[in-house]
């Protein structure tokens, strides 16, 4: 089981564009929500965008201010 916090987001296509994708999950064998996860993570992968993480100050940085 994954410990990992999820968030939800809503995506509105025009009733062609739904039509589309649900046959070629349909098609394909994909769940619509795993599909579209896999597609945002490919697609900030090719762009190579990564979200800089915060990092932790420690305790000793503190306290020499």
């Amino acid at each position: 089981m994954s410990t990992k916090k999820q968030c939800k987001i809503t995506v509105l296509l025009d009733a062609r564009e739904f039509e589309r994708f649900e046959r070629y999950c349909d098609a394909r064998g994909f769940k619509k929500s795993t599909l579209i996860v896999r597609l945002i993570r490919e697609h900030l992968d090719e762009e190579r965008f990564e979200l800089q993480r915060e990092l932790p100050l420690s305790q000793e940085a503190g306290a020499n201010q």
